[in-house]
């Protein structure tokens, strides 16, 4: 019996023992591997990495950015566009996403306001842009690009005399108008769009054809008599003026619209150089209309000899008018050209433009027959 209890107690002491033993282990594993993740937690630096995200909009090959939250200057690391098709090609109107490392130094720079980080373009701030959106976690800052009125000399370098429909422009941006992050990244810009451009090339080949047809077919610019048939009547040179500058503006009109995608884009000297055309051609008209000589039948000698002649010949106020209608013309197209904008020509310039216009109505007045008023205006 007292055998049998001995055996029993020391079973009962082993189990004890060993289930101390046990519970030990199971603790000091617990507080190794506890300690273990602590370790391995305890971050090594002060580096954070942005998470990248699976996003649509985004680029497959865009590395993702990081911040050191510790004034680290910031620094760029990638621009895309969102064109699935060419992630570096952007143009007016387009959305660009730029990535920024460090991107707290730079907000920070800007007074913690996102609004006030400025676009640079070759080195040139886009003044008046603000950005879209802007994800501080990311480093991603997002603009579309406009037109703005206080950028209007930096559009003008990046977008006029284009030598083909894309350039190569270095983007960065800054906490302000004076200062860049620096380490710029090249991009595409789209000078102009290929789809517009065709469709106002074909425009333009149409509406010239159709121009160049009515004046030679109509009496559209020509005067004369009524009895002489509207393709041999002598060409006008008033009316040709003010057939020119409508034209002109009608097409250079359509160009910007289509590129630039503005309305409105005529200027006041603009609309002072139609009016002294429209001028020109009514005073002419109401001139010949006064005149008790009966209108001449005379036929067309061609267009320059028509246009620069009175019943004497060839007269220098006729070819004077004649020479600077032409010249503000070409003026005119290459203003368009370079900066894609009609120009704002000088007070000087109209003036000189009124005063040709002028000295070839005053010496209209002594011409004994009527000779650029249309046909149908003048009297019996």
């Amino acid at each position: 019996m007292r055998t049998t209890a001995l055996v029993a107690f020391l079973s009962i002491c082993v189990s004890v023992a060993a289930f101390g033993q046990t519970a030990t282990d199971t603790t000091a594993t617990t507080l190794t591997a506890t300690t273990a993740t602590t370790t391995t937690a305890a971050p090594s630096t002060s580096k954070t990495t942005t998470a990248k995200e699976i996003d649509r909009n985004e680029p497959p090959d865009a590395p993702a950015t990081f911040d050191m939250h510790d004034n680290t200057p910031a620094s760029m690391s990638y621009v895309h566009s969102y064109n699935r098709t060419n992630w570096k090609l952007a143009g007016l109107d387009d959305k660009i996403s730029i990535h920024v490392n460090n991107f707290s130094t730079l907000v920070a720079k800007a007074n913690n306001d996102c609004a006030q980080i400025v676009l640079f373009l070759d080195g040139m701030p886009i003044k008046g842009l603000k950005p879209e959106s802007c994800d501080r976690i990311a480093g991603h800052i997002r603009y579309r690009l406009l037109r703005t009125p206080d950028a209007d000399n930096a559009w003008h370098s990046l977008l006029g005399s284009p030598q083909g429909f894309t350039r190569i422009v270095n983007v960065t941006v800054g906490p302000d108008t004076q200062n860049t992050i620096g380490n710029p990244m090249e991009f595409e810009l789209q000078v102009l769009p290929r789809k517009q451009f065709w469709v106002f090339l074909m425009l333009l080949a149409v509406m010239l054809a159709i121009f160049v047809l009515l004046c030679r077919r109509t009496s559209l610019i020509r005067g004369g008599s009524p009895d002489v048939p509207p393709a041999q009547r002598p060409y006008s040179l008033s009316l040709f003026q003010m057939s020119f500058w409508f034209f002109l503006v009608i097409a250079a009109y359509v160009f910007l619209w289509l590129i630039n995608d503005e309305l409105d884009t005529i200027t006041e000297s603009v609309l002072a150089l139609i009016g002294i055309g429209a001028a020109t051609a009514l005073s002419a008209t109401l001139i010949d209309q006064n005149k008790p000589t009966p209108v001449s039948t005379d036929k067309s000698d061609g267009f320059l000899r028509d246009v620069m002649s009175d019943p004497t010949g060839i007269s220098l106020h006729r070819f004077q008018m004649f020479a600077w209608t032409l010249i503000l013309g070409v003026i005119f197209v290459g203003s368009v050209y370079h900066n894609l904008e009609m120009p704002q020509f000088s007070a000087t310039l109209l003036g000189l433009m009124g005063i040709s216009s002028g000295t070839y109505l005053g010496f209209k007045v002594p011409e004994k027959a009527s000779t650029d008023a249309p046909a149908g205006t003048q009297p019996e």
